[in-house]
């Protein structure tokens, strides 16, 4: 029972303080301290500038041999296929307005193993893990960009066809991809900085939490949440509790990965939802609302899930 709840307080240690960074972000905002350009230049140099930097720091400093497992691999796209394809269909058929089924789906699949991912991964299994993260986080933009994109178009028929070679084009600039690839081909030849270069890096990728999870809390608007409750409830079950034990089992049993990764792939995708499948879906004239309420009923669920599988994958 002791050693049960010394477990308890450890896994509280690593979420708590992460929470309460998010709820200073969100009441940063109502106070009026940061306008909403504010928020929005926030988030921008999060993912443009601070998250690269963190991740690009990170993976360098670890041999390539260290942090790539082709198995991660597997189990990450296998676990979207069959996620995205179930969810797919148990909402297709329903009487649901379009622009609602989009939102649901991609809102679903959708995590923010960036800004509040990274942060617990460090929290909790350290550099090596948080290195691994990125490059599974470089991995999966390509597929969350592509398959949002799709699933928007397919329920809005206003929307023309999907232009690749611009999607392919942002993808090659995507702050995220590049530090990741930049990171990895330093890693490979075991290239060393110069003392600035590091040091500059180095006050750049220390920001990158701060200002992330500040930016969560900022983006907060609770209107629209009590009206749909019931809805936004299901969405975050799904999201927060099914995702996460369909990569267990898969990681697991199916692909039986090391533990560390199995750890590190079931809290990744255990995040609530990420901001900018917002900013996609106003772009694609979803059912922005939901999406809005959806990031916050998951990040406030997650809270309490998020401690809850770090838990379960302590014990076992």
């Amino acid at each position: 029972m002791k050693n049960f709840f010394s477990l308890v307080v450890e896994v509280l240690s690593i979420t708590i303080p992460i929470f309460v960074v998010i709820v200073i972000g969100y009441l940063i905002r109502r106070k009026g301290i940061v306008t909403e350009k504010a928020v929005h230049g926030l988030n921008k140099i999060a993912y443009n500038i601070a998250l690269p930097a963190l991740i690009f720091i990170t993976i360098t400093k670890h041999s390539l041999a260290e942090i790539f497992n082709p198995g991660i691999i597997k189990v990450i796209y296998l676990s979207y296929a069959i996620f995205i394809v179930l969810i797919f269909l148990s909402v297709h058929f329903t009487k649901w307005p379009n622009n609602l089924k989009s939102a649901f789906i991609v809102t679903s699949f959708r995590c923010n193993m960036a800004f509040i991912g990274f942060p617990i991964v460090l929290s909790a299994y350290g550099e090596l893990a948080l290195a691994k993260a990125s490059l599974v986080v470089a991995l999966l933009v390509p597929i969350n960009i592509f398959s949002s994109i799709l699933i928007f178009k397919f329920y809005n028929k206003k929307e023309g066809k999907i232009n690749v070679k611009k999607m392919l084009l942002g993808l090659l600039v995507d702050p995220l991809i590049l530090s990741a690839v930049l990171g990895i081909i330093i890693s490979y030849l075991n290239l060393n900085f110069p003392k600035p270069v590091s040091s500059v890096l180095d006050i750049l990728s220390s920001m990158a939490i701060g200002i992330a999870l500040i930016a969560i809390g900022a983006s907060f608007r609770f209107f629209h949440v009590k009206a749909n409750i019931k809805i936004l409830s299901i969405i975050s079950f799904v999201k927060l509790v099914l995702f996460p034990f369909l990569v267990l089992i898969i990681s697991t049993f199916i692909f039986k990965i090391d533990i560390i990764d199995r750890n590190l792939l079931v809290v990744l995708f255990s995040m609530p939802l990420a901001v900018v499948a917002f900013i996609m879906g106003k772009e694609y004239e979803s059912d922005f609302n939901f999406i809005s309420s959806t990031l916050i009923t998951t990040t406030v669920f997650s809270s309490i899930t998020i401690s809850g599988w770090l838990l379960v994958l302590k014990l076992f």
